[in-house]
């Protein structure tokens, strides 16, 4: 019987979807996800309610299963390796 895989739920916090920042971190977050095989649901968020659930201003702010990671830049490779599940 095989394993089922969890999907991670990246949640990005950011000032909007047209956000060059915020573009280029989904864009590597995906190609990290697909060349280590994880499976992840990326969502924008752009609401003033979620700013203030997570309690930052510093735009865009990277969240993988609840635990914020990066705030106003790309996380590492060794950050997403830690959060990441298989």
């Amino acid at each position: 019987m095989e394993q089922e895989h969890a999907t991670n739920k990246i949640v990005i916090l950011s000032p909007g979807k047209r956000c060059w920042k915020t573009r280029k971190i989904i864009a590597y977050i995906e190609d990290f996800s697909n060349a280590h095989g994880f499976n992840s649901e990326i969502t924008i968020e752009t609401s003033l309610k979620s700013f203030l659930k997570y309690r930052t201003w510093i735009l865009p702010t990277v969240i993988i299963n609840g635990k914020i990671i990066a705030r106003g830049y790309k996380p590492s490779e060794k950050q997403l390796l830690e959060v990441l599940i298989k």
